[in-house]
């Protein structure tokens, strides 16, 4: 659904940004980006507590978030917004004047527009561009009643940072029976290798160590959802996402429909034993592609259901298990824009589980400041007015 929003002074659009980034924003440079009258997204940069930074400081936030702008199609204009629980005090400048100033610079090199530059402050509000802002700035009361709708909230499971909680009960069933499960591929992989058995090895090979019909579960476990799933198919579905191949396969259903997770799994049983090499099937070079956000937009709606099936998958799963899932959120989170929600999955990993290949590759995706091209197109459920922000999602 597409929500039209009017902002028609500085502080309905202060009013608004809390909506569109999760909450109300601290320590942030959030820039608002603007094509022709209409938001085109809201970049949030996180900053050092309080705004008395040196020019280094403020020169690196705003060219990470003009970086981002001047990807985003269409873009001629900003506003930037310092975030700071610095107070104005008796005077009339708002703090946060260096990292408003190299933002200015910047926007005004890179030839956008600057329709206004505004500070939230501890006690007050108003704009660096304002020569009769008063003494203490303004009242952070006209921000309170500025008569403009509220951005519907956004849905728990793209906003949370954090695995629920399950039972004691239906955690120790699904520990269980992924550990019969792991146990079970052990034993059969173990004898086909000891007997050279042919037949045997493709039994194997087709049944479980390639866990055949992965697209059809994996549909079925996302139109479902974990609460219908038997503890059963939660170890199984935690054992295939063990499975790099099969997590990445996953993920691209998900994110991206069931039509490319069958496309992949059919080159996956026809090539993913070769080694790397030039003549690979295409669709292995299209999803390198989309893992690090080059393509078309995802699909909110399915990653929303992703996200949700992943957070009740990683509730049930034991140390070893919960890699993937939690690597997979990640990636998931930045997919949306998320760079700071995909980070608080990774910190739940210990160093060694961030050499997963899921994790890794979006560890190194958010120390780049890498946000995927398809962050800055418009999609159904942005904003009109005041679009999705890259560190909530377009939803």
């Amino acid at each position: 659904m597409t929500h039209i929003v009017q902002a028609n002074a500085a502080e309905d659009l202060l009013a608004l940004i809390p909506g569109l980034v999760g909450s109300t924003p601290r320590s942030s440079l959030v820039v608002v980006l603007f094509a022709g009258r209409h938001s085109r997204g809201a970049l949030q940069v996180h900053l050092p507590a309080g705004t008395d930074v040196d020019r280094q400081v403020a020169d690196a936030a705003a060219e990470r978030a003009l970086g981002f702008a001047c990807r985003a199609p269409g873009v001629d204009a900003i506003v930037p917004v310092v975030y700071t629980d610095d107070a104005f005090g008796a005077g009339a400048e708002p703090p946060g004047r260096t990292i408003a100033d190299a933002v200015l610079e910047l926007a005004s090199a890179q030839g956008f527009t600057v329709k206004d530059a505004l500070c939230s402050a501890a006690d007050g509000w108003g704009s660096y561009l304002d020569p009769g802002l008063p003494a203490g700035g303004r009242s952070p009361g006209i921000v309170a009643s500025a008569a403009v709708p509220p951005v519907p909230p956004l849905p728990w499971e793209l906003v949370t940072t954090e695995v629920p909680r399950v039972d004691v009960a239906t955690f120790a069933a699904v520990d269980l029976e992924y550990r019969v499960l792991c146990a079970r591929l052990a034993s059969m992989l173990d004898a086909a290798a000891d007997h050279a058995r042919t037949t045997w090895r493709i039994d194997v090979g087709d049944a479980v160590e390639r866990l055949d019909g992965l697209p059809a579960v994996f549909e079925d476990a996302l139109a479902r959802g974990v609460d219908a799933m038997t503890a059963r198919e939660v170890a199984f579905l935690l054992l295939s996402l063990s499975r790099p191949w099969a997590s990445d396969l996953a993920l691209m259903q998900w994110a991206f429909g069931r039509e490319l997770g069958e496309e992949l799994d059919d080159a996956e049983r026809a090539y993913g034993h070769l080694p790397v090499g030039t003549d690979d099937p295409e669709v292995f070079h299209r999803v390198a592609h989309l893992l690090v956000g080059d393509g078309p937009h995802p699909d909110v709606q399915r990653i929303r259901a992703a996200s949700s099936l992943l957070l009740g998958v990683a509730a049930r799963a034991s140390e070893p298990a919960r890699v993937a899932p939690l690597a997979m959120l990640a990636w998931l989170s930045w997919a949306l824009g998320q760079s700071t929600r995909a980070a608080a999955f990774l910190a739940e990993l210990v160093d060694e589980e961030l050499d997963h290949p899921m994790a890794a590759t979006v560890g190194s995706l958010i120390r780049q400041g890498h946000l995927p091209a398809w962050a800055f197109c418009s999609t159904p459920g942005t904003h009109d007015g005041l679009a999705a922000p890259s560190d909530q999602p377009a939803a």
